[in-house]
């Protein structure tokens, strides 16, 4: 029996124009009036996710920046942050820069206007960069604005698969214990990955959903997309992933549900939370 939903965002809640279709805010308003909790899970920070926590009226805990953060925004609440020691991150941007990638600089949880560039970026990511502009901060040197902090919420890398692995292994060698690395999506030829500080996963902050709500893994449900969702998709009762989700993502689910632009997750929670789809 499902008495908590946890969903992601993008490629999930979200359809491709980034709305939540009105079926699955009908559907989630249904669970909650049905006395299932809700919540979200998303590797978005809080300012990019609020229209959307607003929008489903949620004033519970939230999973933001892939389990970094969690936040009770209308009680203006940090429960928990893991943020990135600075003098790693400048080993990240160094090692990014001596293999030619490209890099962003997120500079704090709550800071609106949060990502830091001093490159151009051409690539499958540049609808990313179009669609958080009004986050973006172009500089002259990234490393003027860290050397102001002693920690950051994260960076991220993005390139070819097997160069970004290598580049981050060499800036992380000596200091693994202190860092969390996260696989965020990949299209076409190039991947995005994150690196935040220590204990940052969905499924690590998921535990606190547990303990906040009072319900166990098995009777969770939760819906996905992408790679930074396996770990959480792996532990619940219910793993559901998107008709639009990768491949090897839909490995880890029990149930594949219609795509983002379907209102799939409208779909799941009928079918197999509210058993109201015949």
């Amino acid at each position: 029996m499902v008495k908590l939903i946890v969903t992601d965002l993008d490629g999930t809640l979200l359809n491709e124009e980034k709305h939540i279709p009105k079926d699955n805010v009908l559907a989630l308003r249904e669970a909650m009036e049905n006395g299932l909790h809700v919540s979200v899970a998303t590797g978005r920070n809080f300012y990019s996710a609020k229209p959307y926590i607003e929008e489903l009226g949620l004033d519970v805990p939230v999973i933001f920046q892939n389990g970094a953060f969690i936040y009770q925004w209308m009680e203006d609440k940090v429960i928990y942050k893991s943020e990135l020691d600075v003098q790693i991150a400048i080993r990240v941007v160094e090692s990014a820069r001596r293999n030619n990638l490209f890099y962003i600089v997120y500079r704090d949880f709550l800071e609106e206007k949060d990502m830091y560039v001093d490159e151009p970026y051409s690539g499958t990511f540049s609808k990313y960069l179009e669609q958080n502009s009004w986050r973006l901060n172009v500089v002259d040197d990234v490393l003027k604005y860290l050397k102001t902090k002693n920690s950051i919420a994260e960076i991220a890398v993005v390139g070819d698969e097997p160069t970004v692995v290598k580049a981050i292994s060499e800036a992380l060698d000596g200091f693994q214990n202190q860092t969390s690395v996260v696989k965020n999506n990949t299209l076409g030829n190039e991947t995005f990955y994150e690196v935040f500080g220590p204990n940052s996963s969905k499924e690590s902050s998921f535990q606190y959903l547990l303990r906040y709500f009072n319900v166990t893994h098995e009777q969770t449900m939760y819906l996905g997309d992408s790679f930074n969702d396996i770990g959480l998709l792996k532990i619940v009762g219910y793993p559901v992933v998107m008709e639009n989700g990768h491949d090897e993502v839909k490995k880890y689910a029990r149930f594949i549900t219609k795509s983002n632009d379907e209102a799939g997750v409208a779909y799941a929670v009928r079918r197999w939370a509210l058993n109201s789809v015949k």
